[in-house]
């Protein structure tokens, strides 16, 4: 067995149900908090991380089973990438991994 797989696909699982996690807690706080933590978050994260909890994001927010979180969801969403565009100063799009919609506007 090649552990260096395993090890790659474990990590990935890892960081999906982190950042699962990391959208968890916002939905678990205060409104403005949560708008405080997506901002820190994405103003110190690495621009991968950025780009992998954005695609976590935009895919809970379209498939999760509470209405309500959904709504909530959206507009962390928003709030998200207004933060990623005065971070990087400029639209840097959706992520491309998430449906045929969206990817005429992927990254640049």
């Amino acid at each position: 067995m090649d552990l260096s797989v395993f090890i790659t696909a474990t990590g990935g699982v890892l960081q999906e149900a982190g950042d699962a996690a990391i959208i968890s807690s916002w939905l678990s706080m205060e409104e403005v908090d949560a708008i405080s933590a997506i901002r820190a978050r994405v103003e110190t994260s690495p621009e991968a991380d950025v780009d992998r909890l954005d695609a976590a994001l935009l895919t809970l927010t379209s498939t999760h089973f509470d209405p309500a979180a959904r709504v909530q969801l959206a507009k962390f969403y928003a709030w998200f990438k207004i933060v990623e565009l005065l971070r990087f100063e400029k639209f840097r799009g959706f992520p491309a991994d998430i449906g045929e919609p969206f990817r005429t506007f992927g990254r640049n």
